[in-house]
């Protein structure tokens, strides 16, 4: 990380069809931060086209960063990302990338970053990747050469694919700098930050060197968001071959608003995505050439309440589920572990949330702790989630990898006019057969909703409904930070099925 543009991913195809409902879910949360949340609104319903199609979720969907200053030996780690279902880690690092050289254990040019004793590239694979069977994507240094007095060696990168492909380990993309674009990037090149002297790198020294040292490695080149013609317009067009693309997305910069992240953040963040792919149909790239969402929060600053709150976990799920309706394949949440802030973040009254501490990550690290300037936080322990975790959990257990996206419509009525809707539903074919409809609720309202499958196979479905929502979340504050509350509904018939979908919740139907 860092760099807080716009960097885009994807939008799911959203739409459907409204109609009235009454309860069925868990029960309305109680108030928080002085909001009271507000009474049920009028019904809204949820369709989704059985008979569309739509993309293919991959298990590389669901991911997150690790770093050099974070030791993920640790016993809590694997079982944290089993749990979770992560299937795709990104390292060593976001900024750190462009300074680190990773032979002999690892090393930093100019005290760009810190590298703690495990971790290194050798315990990653064996100890993280190999036996959780998790997919990796490294980041590989554009800015500096190993001695810290010029521009990034492919010859470097190449040595380091050459050494992964020698040991059997699964590392199959490699990304060349990380923000390079940006002024905060480490970059000793004689023209720093500059699109030509990266295209030229990437076309005539990284692409064929990794080639050749694995002609099975995936390339990637560093794109920005849509509005960056200057950098866009050139690297898509002169870096010549490349495998993908890698996208970062953070809408916020220290100052956070729930309402701004839960609405207008992802409704940019599905318009950059489609500005990107046509500046890259333009330029020439094929459609197949996949878009990586290497790394994406709620804020690139200094993380405050808003980043363990419900709120960014229901962020997270919206965004998960905007890049897969694109064909985005590949994901990493930025962090996995190894953050907490609790000076120069945001903790508004106006914010949601019971915390007064920060962090990027999914996971405790085990709080409080010195080392991260985090030393008077509520004991959580090690590998405990934070509400991004649990939300991006439940999406991976209701929209496993193989499912197929399905074209799903909202419609909400307020006084006999259509409105804007404050609720994303997101639908699913299942590969195993039967359908997954992904309902948010981004308000603090309890919202009724009729949820219909128009083209289902079957008559009726054995149906499963998970919630995870303020209600949960709000444990937090007595210590408890539990996870979704799940039911049979039992058989049910697609055309119809009344549900109540409680304040700032994702709510997750099953139906088999």
């Amino acid at each position: 990380m860092v760099g807080w543009r716009y960097a885009a991913a994807a939008a799911m195809v959203a739409l459907c069809a409204g109609c009235a409902g009454s309860s069925a879910a868990p029960a309305v949360m109680p108030a928080a931060a002085g909001v009271a949340p507000a009474a049920t609104t009028t019904a809204l319903g949820i369709v989704l086209d059985a008979k569309s199609q739509g993309p293919v979720v991959s298990a590389d969907l669901y991911g997150a960063s690790h770093d050099t200053w974070f030791d993920f030996t640790q016993p809590f780690v694997n079982p944290s990302l089993r749990a979770t279902g992560i299937h795709l880690v990104r390292w060593p690092g976001g900024s750190e990338s462009d300074a680190y050289h990773w032979e002999n254990g690892g090393s930093v040019c100019d005290n760009q970053g810190y590298i703690t004793k495990n971790a290194t590239f050798d315990n990653l694979m064996r100890d993280l990747a190999d036996p959780s069977n998790i997919d990796v994507a490294i980041t590989l240094n554009y800015g500096s050469n190993p001695a810290c007095n010029g521009g990034g060696l492919p010859s470097e990168a190449a040595t380091w694919v050459a050494y992964a492909k020698s040991k059997g380990y699964d590392t199959r993309y490699w990304t060349v700098g990380n923000e390079v674009y940006g002024s905060w990037e480490y970059d000793l090149h004689a023209h720093p930050h500059d699109p030509v002297t990266y295209s030229d790198a990437v076309r005539d020294g990284y692409y064929p060197a990794v080639k050749r040292a694995d002609p099975n490695a995936k390339l990637g080149i560093v794109v920005d968001a849509p509005d960056d013609t200057a950098w866009n317009g050139v690297v898509l067009k002169r870096s010549g071959r490349f495998d993908f693309v890698e996208l970062h997305y953070y809408p916020q910069y220290d100052k956070d608003d729930d309402a701004f992240l839960l609405g207008a953040a992802i409704d940019a963040f599905a318009t950059d995505l489609k500005g990107l792919r046509a500046e890259m149909t333009a330029a020439g790239v094929s459609t197949a050439t996949p878009i990586y969402l290497g790394e994406f929060n709620n804020d690139a600053g200094t993380e405050g309440k808003q980043s363990v709150s419900i709120v960014n976990g229901l962020y997270l799920g919206q965004t998960i589920a905007v890049a897969a309706g694109q064909g985005v394949a590949m994901a990493t949440w930025w962090l996995a572990n190894g953050s907490c802030d609790v000076k120069g973040g945001d903790y508004a009254k106006s914010l949601y949330g019971w915390q007064h501490f920060g962090s990027y990550a999914l996971f405790s690290d085990g709080l409080p702790n010195s080392y991260e300037g985090c030393a008077h936080t509520p004991t959580i322990a090690g590998g405990t989630p934070f509400p991004t975790a649990r939300v991006m959990a439940l999406y991976r257990q209701t929209v496993p990898p193989g499912s197929a996206v399905r074209r799903t419509l909202v419609l909400y009525f307020t006084g006999g006019h259509t409105s804007k809707p404050k609720v994303r539903a997101f639908g699913y074919a299942l590969s195993g057969g039967g359908y997954a409809l992904t309902m948010f609720n981004d308000t603090l309202s309890t919202v009724a909703v009729t949820a219909s499958v128009d083209g289902a196979a079957k008559t009726a479905y054995a149906a499963t409904l998970s919630v995870y929502g303020a209600e949960q979340y709000d444990e937090s504050r007595h210590g408890r930070w539990i996870g979704p509350a799940s039911r049979s509904l039992g058989s049910v018939k697609p055309g119809k099925i009344v549900l109540t979908l409680p304040p700032y919740s994702l709510t997750a139907l099953t139906l088999r």
